[in-house]
């Protein structure tokens, strides 16, 4: 996964969209950003049914680990591949950190309860190792949590383009991921297509940062100085819109059941 993009821009993600980094989902059409992430967190823990020890795969900030720890009693295994943002997660008796790439990490066969990974799964430059990792750490029954983009047209200029930016690997089908999974001996129960009410994220994203310098004039120089080094980034955003309007990117939440 990543390290660097998150850690060289952390200060802007915070800025930009707050402490959990991850798509919204706009059901009713006009909620707030922090409303629409909320959205999409309910219908995650909705589908995962948290219990026992849970993994949260590039658990950010620790925001959804901690949640998991005060809302359902859960132990959890938290991995993020950010320097940065692991010196961002609160301690707890309850919370076991590794800071290194997933694959990377050494788990006990048949360990966890359950596995959430919010868009986390796209970084990884194959689903068949992410899943033969994390699957081969699952209870028999243990369910794992995916929520993420995916596009049946990744070789398209624009989106090699967008994956480029963003540091991540070309991405890849739905139907990959199933393919992965039935490698794995593994089922899906659910899968929820929900990329018009996540679409609108990158609209947010735009205008909040096209406003940094407005709200938080202190910022101007570092903001400057990131366009100076990456200028697509900023556009990043806009385009990003315009894959999810033109059907080249689409989000999906699944559910996979050990």
């Amino acid at each position: 996964m990543p390290r660097n993009l998150y850690d060289d821009l952390d200060l802007l993600y915070r800025e930009i969209w707050g402490t959990s980094l991850h798509h919204g989902l706009w059901i009713e059409g006009n909620e707030s950003p922090l409303l629409a992430r909320e959205n999409l967190v309910k219908l995650a823990l909705s589908l995962l049914q948290p219990k026992g020890t849970i993994a949260d795969i590039g658990c950010g900030y620790g925001i959804l680990a901690h949640r998991l720890i005060r809302e359902f009693n859960c132990k959890v295994i938290a991995n993020t591949s950010s320097q940065v943002q692991q010196q961002f997660i609160e301690p707890h008796s309850s919370l076991t950190i590794f800071g290194r790439d997933w694959l990377q990490v050494d788990l006990p066969k048949d360990s966890l309860d359950g596995a959430i990974a919010i868009e986390s799964f796209s970084h990884f430059p194959s689903f068949g190792a992410c899943l033969d990792k994390t699957i081969a750490a699952m209870k028999p029954g243990a369910r794992l949590l995916i929520a993420d983009w995916f596009s049946e047209t990744g070789h398209r200029p624009f989106l090699r383009h967008l994956a480029k930016s963003g540091d991540l690997p070309t991405w890849r089908s739905l139907d990959s991921l199933k393919t992965a999974a039935t490698a794995q001996g593994i089922r899906l129960m659910q899968s929820v297509n929900l990329s018009s009410e996540a679409a609108p994220t990158w609209s947010h994203l735009f205008r909040a940062a096209l406003t940094v310098p407005l709200r938080k004039p202190r910022l101007l120089p570092l903001f400057s100085s990131q366009l100076l080094r990456k200028p697509s980034l900023l556009w990043t955003f806009p385009l990003l819109r315009l894959a999810y309007k033109t059907g080249d990117l689409e989000y999906h939440v699944i559910l996979i059941e050990k």
